[in-house]
């Protein structure tokens, strides 16, 4: 008895999985400061300036489909490698120009688009690889772990490194962000082909059932059909899907007059604000810390149900708090229910949908994140001439009334998670038959 209740451990393979995403995610944050402040050398023109960030989330509306459809063809680790090699060349590239000065605002973009690109297929290869990295019933834990790793390495590590190094000189941090994504790509090659080996060249390693060869797969448009009709007839994910386009256009929307906000109707100094923002990301931490634990407890329905709620709460409460250090509690609880329930569904995601599927299904969770972001943008600079504290509010209502749609098709896909993680646990303890 005692040995169905043990927590399995999450093994070797995942643990190296874990420390190659590390290492990616420090060169991540190295990248998200080091870029701009280089950007700030060439030109103090905003526009120019706020372009690079137009430049790193444009990959995601372009290639983010496609990116789907390649995930589930081709060896995702073997993928996940590529992409971080391409862009350590690109990051090289660019430290060779500017240490020789011959570097410009363009370039910076057109780096910036040629690794942001290579994230696209990297994080989706990564979500697609979890369900066969994680030993049943482990799921929540194991991705917690890799966002907490996030957290730490990229939003603690990787952006105060990246200022250190510039310091020294302009190119040291892209050189370094290089480095990183090559440690990444060493780290991966250890991978066994049993977890390695994509749906598509022989077997679909999640569904034992699929023996469609190479040969006969479709056509990318027919693989790419046929995971939208998965997501909106054949599962209960399209209005999830509607509902975490709508959650992030409200925390888009927030931090697109973040700043003002912070400085404007707070009063946080200049000198105070990147302490402000990065608030969130100790809330973000403890969360993805204890939630495997949270769901043992409270169980996947209830914890995305009150946690999501939260959520749309403390949007109103930061655009209703008083000063700057209720606002601080508002958005820190906001990064710690965000992160813990985005865990959750994650891997409520990667249990129901085939593996053969992942990658496309991924991909619209990942599209769907970002397709409204320019124009919740534009309307929170709207709204937020009118007046600022409007606009957490408005974010907090459409989170709020968002959710109340979603909660029939929340309670499906949690339901049917629980379902699948039970029936790997019972599969799990029978005896091997002989």
């Amino acid at each position: 008895m005692q040995k169905a209740t043990r927590k399995p451990g999450l093994g070797r393979d995942f643990n190296r999985f874990w420390l190659g995403s590390l290492a990616s995610n420090l060169g991540d944050g190295m990248m998200a400061i080091a870029l701009p402040l280089v950007a700030a050398l060439f030109t103090d023109d905003p526009l120019l300036v706020s372009g690079l960030i137009a430049a790193r989330f444009l990959p995601f509306l372009l290639f983010g489909l496609a990116a789907g459809v390649i995930v589930d063809r081709i060896d995702r680790v073997r993928l996940m490698i590529g992409t971080n090699l391409a862009r350590s060349v690109a990051l090289v590239a660019l430290a060779v120009l500017i240490a020789t000065g011959h570097a410009g605002i363009w370039v910076l973009y057109a780096v910036m688009f040629t690794v942001m690109t290579c994230e696209v297929f990297y994080d989706l290869a990564g979500r697609a690889l979890m369900p066969n990295l994680a030993p049943a019933g482990t799921i929540d834990r194991a991705n917690g772990r890799i966002e907490g790793g996030r957290t730490v390495t990229q939003d603690f590590a990787g952006g105060p490194l990246a200022g250190f190094l510039f310091a020294i000189m302009a190119f040291v941090p892209i050189a370094a962000n290089a480095g990183a994504y090559v440690l990444g790509a060493l780290v991966l090659l250890g991978l066994p082909l049993a977890v390695r080996r994509a749906p598509g060249h022989d077997t679909d390693q999640t569904d034992p059932t699929d023996t469609t060869t190479v040969a006969e797969r479709p056509s990318a448009m027919a693989d790419l059909r046929e995971g939208f009709a998965f997501v909106f007839r054949g599962s209960s994910l399209g209005p999830i899907l509607l509902f975490n386009l709508a959650l992030n256009a409200a925390f888009t929307a927030l931090n697109a007059v973040m700043v003002l906000i912070a400085q404007n109707h707070f009063g946080v100094p200049a000198a105070l604000y990147g302490a402000f923002l990065g608030s969130s990301a100790v809330g973000a931490l403890l969360g993805a810390a204890t939630v495997g634990f949270m769901v043992a407890r409270l169980g996947r329905f209830r914890l995305e149900l009150v946690f999501f709620t939260v959520s749309g709460l403390c949007f109103l409460g930061f655009g209703l708090a008083p000063n700057a250090y209720a606002a601080v509690v508002a958005w820190v609880v906001l990064g710690f229910v965000i992160t813990a329930s985005n865990i959750v569904m994650l891997g409520a995601i990667q249990l129901i949908v085939p593996g053969r599927q992942l990658g496309r299904v991924m991909s619209f969770v990942q599209v769907s994140g970002t397709a409204f972001g320019p124009v919740a943008a534009l309307l929170a600079g709207l709204l937020g001439r009118v007046e600022l504290y409007y606009v957490p509010i408005a974010s907090g209502a459409l989170v709020l009334v968002s959710l109340a749609l979603a909660v029939p098709a929340l309670r499906r896909v949690v339901t049917e998670a629980d379902q699948v993680e039970a029936a790997q646990l019972t599969a799990q303890d029978e005896p091997p038959k002989e």
